[in-house]
């Protein structure tokens, strides 16, 4: 007995120092070796799953070209971006060199913050060969940012606001026309709250009205601008006493007739909305005075279990094939991150014919509006002292 005891021990130290050892793998030196390596492999993706179509999109369209393509299994985890940042970063403090993400969809305030906690790897420009064709300007920064080769553009998109002609015969034309807007039309208008990224981007562009560009050198909101969105608020859905937590619930409430408008990032992103019978057919844009223009990106975490499937997995969703499908109706809508000019003849035009749907907004006067987003410590204050609204 004491010897089985004693041999049970030695197995079990065997195996405690065993975990512990446990080292992150590596990227491949190349992508040819990645993509060999990564053969018969699951790589695993986490992000926001609250849309139909993105997630169809993953599931239906570039799941299958992965396995066909490199012989990689995606799996497809749905999980708020917060959660899985907060997730990495119980990883790194418990020196968990291998955990269980493989790829995370990202941007704003939870890349900064994923950033200044090292919780990311870098180099991936090099290791990417379709990371080339990306749009220079849309890579270099995200949400004030500087990406520092931490994460590679997915996606560039534009704020909007898309509403039922059906019900608003006049739609305003300002962000100071719609507080006129909800005094004659009450309870027909509201935004997520500001935890939500939309919701803090609406008011984002409500301080734009108002500070315009100087709120980037002296973070101060005045008082007076709470004041003035805390006296808006009874003419919001609800009185203003209750908002929608996320925009896929702002959505609903669209989608049911409660609310007559909607808003989000991406000016393509209700046409399949409407396709399906979601959205009502008399949808259409609203481009107000501004609008940001932001960029979502694709990261790996630094205790990625799979690496080499990240990068095959990153470099079909930065193909031209995937990238025109995903800004297409029939699943997201959602704006290339590629430079058109990088690409050849068939592609560029295989763009250019996806044409005009009926609820996109005028391109060049979406172009014109396009503003830069303020950086992250806006963002901050935004969600700190939005609080005085709802008191």
């Amino acid at each position: 007995m004491k010897k089985w005891r004693v041999l049970l021990a030695t197995v079990m130290l065997t195996f405690v120092a065993a975990c512990g050892n446990d080292q992150a793998a590596e990227f491949s030196d190349s992508f040819e070796k990645a993509a060999t390596t990564a053969e018969g492999s699951t790589v695993n993706l986490y992000m926001w799953g609250g849309d139909v179509g993105i997630n169809s999109y993953i599931d239906d369209y570039v799941a299958p070209r992965l396995k066909k393509s490199y012989d990689v299994e995606l799996n497809r985890v749905a999980m708020v971006t917060a959660e899985f940042i907060r997730q990495l970063s119980l990883d790194k403090k418990a020196d968990r060199q291998v955990g269980t993400i493989d790829v995370v969809w990202i941007n704003g305030d939870n890349f900064r913050n994923a950033k200044e906690a090292g919780l990311l790897r870098d180099g991936l420009m090099e290791r990417v060969p379709n990371a080339t064709l990306l749009n220079e300007t849309a890579q270099q920064s995200d949400a004030g940012t500087p990406t520092e080769d931490l994460e590679l553009a997915w996606g560039n998109v534009q704020f909007i606001l898309h509403y039922d002609a059906a019900k608003v015969d006049n739609p305003p034309k300002s962000f100071e026309e719609i507080r006129r807007w909800t005094e004659d039309n009450p309870g027909r208008f509201t935004y997520p709250e500001v935890t939500d990224f939309t919701g803090n981007a609406f008011v984002r562009h409500l301080l734009y009205e108002r500070y315009g560009d100087e709120l980037n050198q002296n973070v101060t909101i005045e008082d007076s601008f709470w004041d003035d969105m805390k006296t808006w608020s009874p003419n919001l859905w609800k009185e203003g006493q209750t908002y929608p937590k996320t925009l896929e619930q702002l959505d609903q409430l669209y989608a049911s007739g409660d609310v007559w408008m909607t808003m989000g990032f991406n000016e393509r992103r209700a046409e399949g909305e409407v396709m399906n019978g979601i959205f009502p057919k008399e949808t259409r844009a609203l481009v107000l005075d501004h609008s940001i223009a932001s960029t979502h990106f694709l990261a790996v975490p630094f205790n990625a279990p799979n690496p080499d499937g990240a990068l095959v997995l990153i470099q079909e969703l930065l193909s031209p094939e995937a990238q025109l499908v995903k800004q297409g109706p029939e699943y997201w809508g959602d704006g290339t991150s590629l430079d058109l000019t990088k690409l050849d003849a068939d592609d560029q035009n295989a763009f250019e014919e996806l044409g005009d749907g009926m609820t996109y907004p005028d391109t060049e006067q979406l172009q014109e509006r396009s503003i830069p987003d303020y950086g992250p410590d806006v963002i901050d204050a935004v969600r700190e002292e939005w609080s005085r609204v709802t008191k």
